[in-house]
Order: structure tokens, then C-alpha cells, then sequence
């Protein structure tokens, strides 16, 4: 499979787009933006899409739809809505194909892939070398990492100051894998205690845990951690600095699919056209924005 090389905006980018958020001058949606125009198949993409999955006629998506503004479910408690549904129902109207969401936990959404209940996932897929060998991603967006805390912030945390402190994460997490372990280091030559992970299955049982005090902060990426603190500010807020993420993420497959490359052709097309960039722009997550899309460009 071939490796294309990334186009971003930049890392610096990101960093001030999430700023600007956090500061009030831009973030995530309160509510559901209006419905996004379809968009017209490609017969050169629909083309690339493998034969079961074309004669089936649609592609089935994982999904967990805890993880606003990325994905969430709406008031009618049915509906997912998000930059991902939004994004997936882009790429399927491109290809010719309807979209099916299938809610699934976040530490379940690989292993699904491999059990072949779904075709893609997409839910805040940090594309990692270590998950490159058992998928393959076509990335869609750079992002960071934040903590999220307690109003006053009680525990004088931060994002990258956590000793001591238990903190929430998400199984099968990078915060759980890396972010939140690669802290023990400076607090052991602090003289100071590690910080506790305290894992959940999604991000609303970490913060109700967060809420009820038993724990002191939730590590999750920025954009639904700034969302959800703009949404309760008088429960939370986020606070940073922003850890950068040195790997983008993107659309999940299993390996060696003949998929990945329908999906990257696709993601590239709405780059072109505007589409990606209007979608973004509908969840206030331009900051995350990617210049061109690539087949596991993971760096780390």
C-alpha cells in the first residue's frame, strides 16, 4: 500500500485553534448544527470500492456516540450527529454507498474490525504505529490532548501536571496508553506520586465521576473535553497546556482492505471541494483541519 505524504495545517495550528476555544472565541457546538447537503457519487471513487461491499450497497461504520463534537446522539436518542456521521455520510454519498452507524465502545471498535462486524470505524481514532499492525487508518484530522476539571480547578492540575492526582481516561485510549503513563517519569523525580488512571468506558462515566468528586480530572482530546466544559461551565473546565498529539487520526479499516483506498480517494475529494472544510467549520473544529489525507501516517 502505498504511503502518500501529510498535508496540515500545522501543529502551531491546532494549538491556537483549541486556545481561542478555550478561551471563548470559538469551540464546540451547544446543539446540533442543520443538516449537511448530500453529496453526488463519484463513479472513479465508487469505482475503487470492493465488490461485496458495493453489492451490499452500503458500508457499516463503528461509532461510539459518547464523544461530542465528534459524535453524539441527539435528543430523539437515535439519531448520531457529529463530524464523523457527517464525514462517513459524505464519504458513502461519493462512493455510492449508504452509511449504517453501529454504536460500539471505544476499546471495541478494532476488535470489531478484525471480527468483521463492520467495514470502517470512525470515532477519534488516534492512528498510531502500534495500531497500524493491526489496522490501517486514512487520516482525517490532527488533535491534542487536555484535562478537564472541577470548576475553580480544586487540585491546581494541568495537563501535563497530574502527579499524584486520579484521572479518568478512556479504555484503549492514547491517554490511557501514552499520555497520561508518560507523566510518571517527572513526578518520580519530583518526589512526587504517579497519577492513578481511573478507566472508564466512556466519556460521560468519567465525568459524572468527575462531578461526584471521586475523581480529581478527566484526560480525554481536547475538542469534546472544551465542548463539554463550554456546555457546564458552572460543573467544569478545561485546562491545559495542550499535549500535542505527534500522530494524526483518521478512518479506521481492517488491514490490507481494499476499502482504505476508496475511503482516502474520498476524504481527498471532500478536501478538494470544500465539503471537509464546511463540516468542520459546522462543529467549530477547524482547528483540527488537514490539508490532505494519507494512508497510515502515523509517526510514533
Amino acid at each position: 500500500m502505498q504511503k502518500k505524504s501529510v498535508g496540515r495545517t500545522g501543529l502551531t495550528a491546532v494549538i491556537g485553534g483549541l486556545a481561542l476555544a478555550l478561551t471563548g472565541c470559538g469551540g464546540a457546538s451547544s446543539g446540533a448544527p442543520a443538516a449537511s447537503p448530500s453529496v453526488a457519487t463519484d463513479a472513479r471513487l465508487a469505482a475503487l470500492v470492493p465488490d461485496d461491499i458495493r453489492q451490499a450497497g452500503k458500508m457499516r461504520v463503528a461509532t461510539d456516540p459518547t464523544y461530542a463534537p465528534f459524535e453524539s446522539m441527539d435528543t430523539d436518542g437515535k439519531t448520531i450527529v457529529g463530524l464523523d456521521p457527517d464525514l462517513a455520510t459524505a464519504v458513502g454519498d461519493l462512493l455510492g454507498l449508504k452509511v449504517e452507524f453501529v454504536p460500539t465502545s471505544f476499546d471495541a471498535l478494532i476488535p470489531s474490525l478484525a471480527a468483521n462486524k463492520v467495514d470502517l470505524a470512525m470515532s477519534s481514532i488516534g492512528d498510531t504505529k502500534e495500531r497500524e499492525k493491526t489496522v490501517d487508518f486514512a487520516t482525517y484530522y490532527w488533535n491534542g490532548t487536555l484535562l478537564l476539571v472541577g470548576k475553580g480547578n480544586p487540585k491546581a492540575l494541568a495537563a501535563d501536571q497530574t502527579c499524584g492526582a486520579r484521572i479518568g481516561v478512556i479504555r484503549g485510549s492514547l491517554q490511557q496508553t501514552t499520555f497520561l503513563p508518560g507523566q510518571e517519569s517527572a513526578c518520580t523525580s519530583a518526589n512526587k506520586p504517579a497519577p492513578t488512571a481511573e478507566v472508564y468506558q466512556n466519556a460521560p462515566q468519567a465525568e459524572l465521576a468527575l462531578q461526584s468528586d471521586r475523581i480529581d480530572g478527566v484526560m480525554l482530546d481536547a475538542p469534546p473535553l472544551v465542548d463539554v466544559s463550554k456546555k457546564n461551565p458552572e460543573k467544569f473546565e478545561a485546562v491545559g497546556p495542550l499535549l500535542k498529539n505527534p500522530n494524526p487520526g483518521g478512518v479506521a479499516l481492517p488491514k490490507d482492505s481494499k476499502l482504505t483506498a476508496a475511503v482516502n480517494a474520498a476524504i481527498n475529494e471532500l478536501i478538494r471541494n470544500g465539503t471537509y472544510g464546511s463540516l468542520l467549520s459546522k462543529w467549530n473544529l477547524d482547528a483540527i483541519k488537514i490539508d490532505k489525507s494519507e494512508i497510515n501516517g502515523a509517526r510514533s
